[in-house]
């Protein structure tokens, strides 16, 4: 039996227990973010590759902030002309299927269910002339990372599909996707700020040159805020002799004042989508020459916590650096804000919060369950320097919000996923 089937056996065993062996598996290797070796990955995929067929059209998007957005406007682009596509994006909200997107809906528990069984089935059979082979492979998957291993499963998902938009995790060169850096047809790179400092550097130009040498042949740019950011990109295009197009300001708001469709696509989104959109219909025309997809067919934007408007008083945000909380607060302009926030420890809260404190009203500690979660007795005493009142997030609270809108005040739901995955499981219930 070769790799690409499953015997009927596991298929039954897949049907009556969906994602069980997965989630399983995955829980075994612990947190997402488990000890990290630049080198892992790269010798995994070099014993995986061989069994694997790949798409014929890869895009690697890579930065700091817009790739799940952009990669989904790319997605929601092609899913408009035809094609079959798989975007790969991360962290979840709610359901680890979220981060497989197939052709316009989540991958089911069998589609993952399946593709786990398809890397596990690589080292089952156990063949006597590739016994060794087998061997390596079983060591290497059980030594993979969280990510590393959720990286593997994109892989097999898309091997059916024309596309395969993969979005990069916290890295660049050393991250889990830049094993397929040399096969992308384009690599994206969204906006690059200061984030996951503690891995990638304390300086933007250690920061943009690490997520910068995952480029591929070709290349694109969105704005930036750091500009030092562009001589960097453009020195090492030059060093691989890839393809490098600047995207500028200019060409964003030219796009929206010459194209009707996109700015009503667009009319309602939050400036930094309406930029990400721009960023993404550029790439179409470059891989979709010569017939672009015309926005005003295309699918709905459908990547939640992203500026979502859930109420006209309440927006959600899953922004966890400063550069997200400059653009909300661009967004909610002259209003008052009730913040209602929590983050993970080695994000830097005070800039964060410092950013937020000339339109903060209020903060309302959002209690969240995870292990990286910043004490609140940290977060409280940020609170006390800055002199930002604040309080726990109540249930009390999450009622006022919603029966009492208060005049001229809007409530951003900020920080970590699991703030937002929190206040949307309260919202759900309620509805």
């Amino acid at each position: 039996m070769s790799p690409n089937q499953l015997d009927s056996s596991k298929l039954e065993s897949i049907s009556q227990n969906p994602l069980q062996n997965l989630y399983a598996y995955l829980e075994r290797k612990g947190v997402e973010y488990a000890p990290f070796d630049p080198a892992r990955m790269p010798s995994i995929f070099a014993l995986v590759q061989p069994f694997l067929r790949f798409s014929p059209h890869i895009i690697h998007i890579l930065g700091t902030n817009g790739k799940g957005s952009t990669g989904r406007f790319i997605t929601l682009g092609l899913l408009a002309q035809g094609h079959s596509v798989l975007h790969f994006s991360s962290p979840h909200l709610f359901g680890f299927n979220e981060r497989f997107y197939i052709n316009g809906a989540h991958a089911s528990d069998m589609d993952l269910e399946k593709a786990h069984e398809f890397l596990q089935n690589l080292i089952s059979q156990n063949p006597p002339p590739h016994e060794a082979t087998y061997k390596s492979l079983h060591n290497a998957l059980e030594s993979s990372s969280y990510f590393e291993y959720t990286t593997l499963l994109a892989l097999v998902l898309a091997q059916d599909c024309e596309y395969f938009i993969c979005e990069a995790g916290l890295g660049g060169e050393f991250d889990s996707t830049s094993v397929i850096k040399d096969m992308a047809e384009a690599s994206i790179f969204t906006p690059i700020s200061y984030d996951h400092t503690e891995l990638l550097g304390d300086d933007i130009e250690s920061i943009a040159a690490t997520k910068l040498r995952a480029m591929g042949r070709r290349a694109f740019l969105a704005p930036q805020r750091y500009k030092v950011v562009e001589s960097i990109a453009q020195e090492i295009a030059k060093q691989r002799g890839a393809k490098l197009s600047l995207i500028t300001q200019e060409e964003i708001d030219s796009a929206y004042a010459n194209n009707p469709s996109l700015h009503t696509y667009a009319k309602d989104f939050a400036p930094f989508l309406r930029e990400n959109l721009i960023v993404a219909h550029k790439v179409l025309e470059s891989i979709s020459a010569p017939n672009p997809p015309q926005f005003c067919a295309v699918l709905p934007f459908d990547l939640a916590g992203r500026a979502q408007n859930l109420a006209p008083n309440i927006l959600l945000d899953v922004g966890h650096n400063p550069e997200c909380a400059r653009a909300v607060v661009e967004i909610v302009s002259q209003k008052r804000v009730n913040l209602v926030y929590n983050s993970f420890s080695q994000k830097d809260v005070r800039e964060i919060l410092g950013i937020f404190k000339p339109v903060i009203n209020r903060l309302f500690i959002m209690p969240i369950s995870h292990t990286r979660a910043i004490p609140e007795l940290d977060l409280i005493g940020i609170c006390a320097e800055l002199g930002i009142r604040h309080e726990e997030f109540s249930p009390t609270l999450f009622r006022q919000m919603q029966d009492e809108p208060e005049d001229n005040v809007v409530y951003v739901v900020f920080g970590s996923f699991s703030v937002v995955e929190a206040f949307l499981e309260m919202w759900n219930a309620r509805r």
